[in-house]
């Protein structure tokens, strides 16, 4: 039987191991508190000690990544890694970051209407897109007060660059890289915390003239959707109603089953086949292209990429 070790138990690192046991991997954690009916550790090398894990699953805060990475490696792991997204809180951690058999957790290219989309995109001419998530924060984890979230917190990775960069892994990952980037990002006021709560951003592709990114924890309406016009028409990905369109017709209907999606996206990194999973590589692009915003955002200036 396949074995695994997944360090960090709040919320996402509960599903991982759930889905996990359920692709039939025996499964160990790694979490600072003891917990009732699973094989738990204290510490990575507790977890490892005359027991290798053939798969490790980091799900722990994002500004502690780094440090959980070497933490792993020198506990002597040698098989593939899938590390929450976003990889690191920032560029300077990826220094000398071992690229092989790393992958980072932007499952959203793991749900069918994405790939739809991306198929359909094959041989386009891309003109604009347009990318949007928002939803208001205190709605996110019903019964627990958003305040005690990492997401509020900018030290812990919070903020909408780092917590909803699904968005910039697919903006990169669908239409390519970024030539140059001008933003506004900031704190509205109405939320408690110290972390950014809007961004948007102006893109300026290197092969396409340009896409708009929008990311809130504002938004009362629930809304994520891709929109991109091309040399055959408007292709649109709504993943509220779960819905793909081209040009008024539709292509294809799925809400996106979560659970569906990280059973896919752990397969593929078990199987090592596929392009779908995020390198590490790729997860650095997405690291820079935040800090680009940010950059851009804090001199009122384009910057380069």
């Amino acid at each position: 039987m396949e074995s695994a070790v997944v360090i960090g138990y709040g919320s996402i690192g509960q599903r991982h191991v759930r889905i996990l046991r359920g692709l039939g991997l025996e499964v160990r954690v790694v979490s600072r508190r003891s917990i009732e009916g699973e094989q738990s550790f204290s510490s990575i090398a507790a977890a490892l000690q005359g027991a290798p894990q053939d798969y490790a699953v980091i799900a722990d805060e994002t500004a502690r990544h780094g440090d959980t990475l070497s933490a792993l490696l020198e506990a002597g792991h040698r098989g593939p890694i899938l590390v929450e997204k976003p990889l690191f809180i920032n560029s300077e951690s990826a220094h000398d970051l071992p690229r092989e058999n790393i992958f980072v957790g932007y499952d959203l290219r793991f749900y069918d209407l994405v790939n739809a989309l991306r198929e359909r995109l094959s041989g386009r001419v891309i003109y604009t897109a347009e990318v949007v998530v928002g939803q208001y924060l205190p709605d996110w984890r019903p019964g627990r007060d958003y305040r005690e979230g990492y997401s509020a917190r900018r030290a812990d990775g919070g903020g909408v660059l780092r917590d909803l960069s699904h968005e910039i892994d697919l903006l990169l990952w669908l239409l390519g890289p970024w030539k140059r980037v001008a933003a506004l990002v900031g704190r509205s006021g109405t939320l408690e915390g110290d972390s950014e709560d809007y961004a948007h951003v102006l893109i300026e592709g290197v092969t396409y003239k340009a896409a708009t990114l929008g990311l809130d924890y504002l938004d009362r309406n629930v809304r994520r959707s891709v929109t991109i016009q091309h040399d055959k028409g408007t292709l649109a990905l709504d993943f509220v109603a779960g819905t793909l369109t081209e040009n008024g017709t539709m292509l294809g209907e799925s809400r996106p089953d979560w659970n569906d999606v990280y059973r896919l996206q752990h397969q593929a990194v078990l199987s090592g086949t596929g392009a779908t999973q995020c390198t590490a590589a790729q997860g650095v692009a997405v690291i820079q292209a935040f800090e680009a915003i940010e950059k851009a955002a804090e001199t009122g200036a384009w910057q380069t990429l």
